[in-house]
């Protein structure tokens, strides 16, 4: 199981869409916040999502390159 922090990139599995983890709640099941861009389908989504729900987004992350090639 993977415990994703505040900031990590992830895509929420349901939606396919690409977010930022704003927020993480526990004690365990941790569940997560995502801020989803919704681009021009309207203003950013807020998702609710258990980590089993969230997948590692390949490319660029703001700290610097990915650990994920």
């Amino acid at each position: 199981m993977t415990v994703w922090r505040e900031g990590d990139r992830v895509r929420d599995e349901r939606t396919g869409k690409a977010g930022t983890v704003v927020r993480v709640t526990g004690p365990a099941p941790f569940l997560y916040r995502v801020l989803v861009d919704a681009g021009d389908e309207g203003p950013p989504l807020m998702l609710y999502r258990y980590g089993d729900q969230l997948r590692r987004v390949a490319g660029r992350s703001p700290g610097g390159p990915s650990p994920v090639p």
